[in-house]
């Protein structure tokens, strides 16, 4: 059986991202991220993403990228987003190449986050979501994560 894709657009309809709507169901691989990067670039409390394979994405249209040299992580960061109406598609980090966090505020189905990250910087009256892996900062890999990305195709 192929599943079902589902896709999602920029405010402009000038960029889409399709994914595998089984993906998108999973919340282990959507997370919630408050570090000060990610809510700059997407002028917003917290980016939303979904982490998966890069070969399991369609994109069309011709993103815009900005590579995000000031990271706590000294990893420059590509952030993908639409030169016309500037909303943010997807980011990409060299260190987990054939990864991709698409954000997922272009869908239409916003799907529970299995993780926060750098909750240190979550604002105090905003609240915790129940279920949710919570972490201070940028968890480390676990052996169980390193196995899921080579089982997917990612190099780390």
């Amino acid at each position: 059986m192929v599943d079902k894709i589902v896709t999602g657009k920029c405010l402009c309809g000038q960029i889409s991202v399709s994914i595998p709507e089984m993906i998108l169901n999973k919340s282990e691989h959507i997370g919630l991220c408050y570090c000060k990067n990610c809510r700059q670039s997407g002028g917003c409390l917290a980016s939303y993403n979904l982490y998966l394979p890069e070969k399991d994405v369609t994109i069309q249209g011709e993103p815009k990228i900005y590579f995000d040299k000031d990271t706590k992580s000294g990893t420059t960061i590509q952030r993908a987003f639409c030169g016309n109406c500037g909303s943010p598609m997807f980011g990409k980090n060299p260190n987990f190449a054939g990864l991709i966090a698409v954000r997922l505020g272009c869908f239409d189905q916003l799907t529970k986050p299995g993780m926060v990250l750098f909750c240190k910087d979550r604002p105090q009256w905003d609240k915790s979501i129940d279920g949710t892996q919570e972490n201070e900062t940028m968890p480390e890999v676990t052996d169980e994560f390193k196995d899921w990305l080579k089982n997917v195709g990612v190099k780390i």
